[in-house]
């Protein structure tokens, strides 16, 4: 999974590996990462998932060797 601005900042790394289930969901992912890094919750509600490029909804299933990017708030003037 590619991190973002200030998500790479927060966990240090531009991107992670992770191994996860057959079935899994962009809402279960998004648990699972705000489960590993809990300094990331305070962007919970604002962070969304794309995969493959694309932003896509809570219910999409992440498929075997999808890009995820997580993507943080969008700041600026």
């Amino acid at each position: 999974m590619k991190l973002f601005a200030i998500s790479k900042d927060i966990i240090g790394k531009k991107e992670i590996s992770l191994v996860l289930p057959i079935g899994i969901t962009i809402r279960m992912l998004r648990e699972k990462i705000l489960e590993m890094y809990p300094a990331l919750d305070s962007l919970s509600n604002q962070f969304v998932l794309a995969v493959n490029h694309k932003i896509v909804t809570e219910d999409t299933m992440i498929n075997h060797r999808d890009e995820i990017a997580l993507l943080p708030p969008v700041s600026g003037g």
